[in-house]
């Protein structure tokens, strides 16, 4: 059995033990995640040690980000429940479309409401709702309710800035505005076939009890003097324009606009949450006569029960990190790259597989994000935007016994198993299978991916520096170069033939992680992903000798899967003369920061990113540790800070540590 079949069999048996563990066992999913994760690294034949730190983490890598915008979304979507404003919002809607039709507007108030919260959150905010207008309109809970979940599960599983498909946008680095425009064409039809279409056929064919003990319990006083419609319909909007604001920005104005600048923080999806909810604590909390001590109790009761979301997620974070880092991310990438399937396809089969398995659509996007992400970036034509719908899409389907959401549904509509099998499961599987096919159809019309232009040497610039035996730095320690002729034309012979003496190291070159990691891949090892693909050049201040953490937040570097750094070295021209030992480098926490954020490829402008006389080479390690290949002495001179296309082939010189490399860029 080749080493791939293994890593993938172990692959298989975790997710098997993870339905045993939490369906069988009953196991709470966060214990069954970092109890699966730990069994396959082990298994897998990872370092005990290092499992645990890939655990962790993967743990910290999707909560750093995540946790924030969960707790900020809770509270907004608190905010509305407290004040009246999802009600207003419901009860406007439903004036609108009219009684016969109300189900049509439950879809649409659920589409809307559910954008900042988790369908949990959202569910119980409109499900008094749905009992009040059933009770009012004789009409059957199943015709009001299915829309509603139907609604909340689009969201919550394609529209950004959703905290969950916020998940996948940040796996696969996709732009949030073009994803957002995206999500809203194919969540609306999607939301109507499994919505109001499918639950007008289902209706008759089944039959509730008469009483319902919840909705008695729910449709209680809706006295309430409620805010307005516009003033609700905007607060719950103003991430949303936060963060669509901030993709036209980019597109519109160049990198180095400071307006730009200022339009993508406000954009940023952190801030964008926190506007709006610092805007609904005016807008539904003071102008709705609730005192501060009222509108702190409401933040602090709702941010409890988001802890075990949290640490579910988390733990999905960390059985995700497990998988790559064991190997089986790339077992599966070889297998998907051998098979040419659609990265859609792919990205829905492996999302749909693990709701399967775990009954989490939370957890299914975390982990099949993380592991098709990869394999997407290597395959021509992938569209990142796409890719986040059809992950959403896949983690949505065949929701059964395994599911907090399952349970919720039969509890609160009095449904048997059967019932709820046949309405809620249903439901979602065909919000799963009408996803997929709506974004293969967007496919047709955005394309795949922007189309690359004919290839040529047009728009290139070449920031490899020149090998010059006169010019070109040696690290102190390091062999020299020499070249000479041993024929030359000029000198009466027949031909010109030389030779090159120099070390692995020279010029522009390439790490590999033999260089400081026992057992290392050797130079002729490194894959070609990390070095063919988009790069960010990031300008340091003449002044930061030290490229630390501190540094680095400055910065727009998040998102960006390659990182070059133009520092003092391109500003002194000293890829071009005597050896410097004050050269810019960059600090280990710094080097931390970017292993965990994903970063496949470090480049900088000087013949080596370590500080000269370290004690230890940490931040070598900590790179080469994580297979991430460092591009040493580029030459940036000619380019300035901005995103570009990168290809850095080096020397194939077998079972050595590195290598000479011809570097190329073309502005994006």
């Amino acid at each position: 059995m080749s080493p791939n079949t293994l890593l993938l069999l172990y692959a298989f048996l975790a997710v098997l033990a993870l339905i045993v563990l939490i369906a069988v066992f009953k196991l709470h999913p966060f214990v069954a995640l970092v109890v699966v994760s730990l069994g396959l690294g082990a298994a897998a034949g990872m370092p005990l040690s290092t499992v645990v730190k890939a655990f962790q983490d993967g743990v910290g890598g999707v909560l750093g980000f995540v946790a924030v915008v969960v707790a900020l979304g809770t509270m907004l979507g608190k905010m509305m429940a407290e004040s009246g404003g999802a009600a207003r919002i419901a009860t406007t809607l439903i004036a609108l479309f009219g009684e016969r039709r109300v189900h049509w507007a439950i879809m649409v108030v659920a589409f809307l409401v559910g954008i900042p919260v988790f369908f949990q959150v959202g569910f119980m905010l409109l499900i008094p709702l749905v009992f009040t207008i059933a009770r009012r309109s004789g009409l059957s809970l199943v015709k009001i309710g299915i829309p509603l979940v139907a609604g909340l599960s689009v969201v919550h599983g394609m529209v950004p800035p959703h905290p969950a498909a916020m998940l996948a946008v940040q796996a696969y680095r996709a732009d949030i505005g073009r994803t957002i425009a995206y999500a809203i064409l194919v969540g609306l039809p999607t939301a109507a076939l499994a919505g109001p279409i499918f639950a007008t056929w289902i209706t008759p064919r089944i039959q509730l009890p008469a009483h319902n003990p919840m909705a008695t319990q729910l449709s209680g006083d809706t006295s309430r003097e409620m805010p307005s419609f516009g003033l609700t319909l905007f607060t719950v909007l103003l991430p949303v324009i936060g963060m669509l604001a901030a993709s036209v920005a980019d597109v519109a104005l160049d990198t180095t606009s400071a307006i730009r600048a200022t339009i993508d923080f406000v954009g940023s999806p952190i801030v964008a949450l926190l506007i709006a909810l610092l805007f609904s604590f005016w807008s539904l909390g003071y102008r709705q006569h609730f005192t501060r001590d009222q509108i702190l109790k409401f933040a602090n009761d709702c941010l409890g029960p988001t802890a075990t979301i949290l640490l579910v997620i988390g733990a999905g974070g960390g059985f995700n990190r497990v998988l790559l880092e064991s190997g089986v991310g790339k077992a599966v990438a070889d297998l998907a790259l051998g098979s040419h399937a659609s990265p859609l396809v792919l990205a829905w089969t492996v999302a749909a597989l693990i709701r399967v398995a775990t009954g989490s659509a939370t957890v299914a996007m975390t982990t099949s994000a993380g592991i098709v992400a990869p394999i997407a970036a290597a395959i021509p034509g992938s569209n990142a935007e796409l890719l986040v719908l059809a992950t959403g899409a896949g983690s949505l389907v065949l929701s059964h016994v395994n599911d907090a959401g399952f349970w919720l549904i039969k509890e609160f509509f009095n449904m048997t198993v059967p019932q709820t099998l046949k309405t809620w499961t249903v439901a979602e599987t065909i919000i799963g299978i009408a996803g997929l096919g709506f974004t293969l159809l967007l496919s047709l019309v955005a394309g795949c991916a922007p189309r690359e232009p004919e290839l040529s040497a047009q728009g290139w610039i070449d920031v490899t520096a020149t090998l010059d035996p006169a010019r070109t730095p040696i690290y102190e320690g390091d062999a020299p170069m020499r070249f000479d002729f041993l024929k030359n034309m000029k000198q009466g012979d027949k031909l010109t033939l030389s030779a090159y003496s120099l070390g692995a190291h020279s010029g522009t070159h390439i790490d590999a992680p033999m260089h400081f990691i026992a057992n290392g891949a050797p130079i002729d090892e490194v894959a070609l992903e990390p070095l063919i693909g988009a790069a960010r050049v990031i300008a340091i201040p003449d002044s930061v000798q030290a490229i630390d953490a501190a540094e680095l937040t400055k910065h727009d570097w998040r998102g960006a899967r390659r990182v070059l750094f133009r520092t003092r070295s391109s500003l002194r021209s000293w890829m071009d003369s005597a050896f410097h030992k004050d050269f810019a480098y960059i600090a280990p926490d710094a080097a931390q920061l970017l292993a965990d954020a994903g970063v496949v490829l470090v480049g900088v402008d000087y013949i080596s990113a370590e500080q000269f006389g370290a004690a230890a080479p940490r931040t070598h390690q900590i790179l080469l540790g994580r297979g991430i290949p460092i591009v040493e002495g580029l030459d940036l001179r000619p380019v300035q800070a901005g995103d570009y296309d990168l290809i850095v082939l080096p020397l194939k010189v077998k079972g050595h540590e590195g290598a000479p490399a011809r570097a190329i860029v073309r502005k994006r």
